[in-house]
């Protein structure tokens, strides 16, 4: 993943859109997080929203409410704005940036 730069206090931070694209639990899928930036459900912004992200390694989690109810994969915040299309399927994910 790759995100637009501003600085946040000391933190850089970058720009980033989260879209659920497709997949078997598309429809079951409530929200998700990138380290502490939610979208979705109980989110900080709705999905298609941009948020601030930041820089560097983080755990992006999808919730949703069919078994197992969270999935999980490391991405990567380095500094351009970014779309993220995931597609969610019963136990796996998928992540494309457009």
């Amino acid at each position: 993943m790759a995100a637009h730069k501003t600085q946040r206090g000391t933190e850089m931070v970058t720009s980033v859109i989260v879209n659920i694209v497709g997949g078997t639990d598309a429809q079951n899928t409530t929200a998700v997080t990138i380290g502490n930036v939610r979208w979705g459900l109980n989110g900080t912004a709705n999905f298609g929203t941009a948020q601030n992200v930041a820089d560097g390694n983080s755990l992006l989690t999808v919730y949703k409410t069919t078994q197992p109810a969270q999935i999980a994969i490391t991405v990567e915040a380095r500094g351009y704005p970014t779309t993220l299309n995931i597609t969610v399927n019963a136990d796996t994910i998928s992540v494309q940036t457009a």
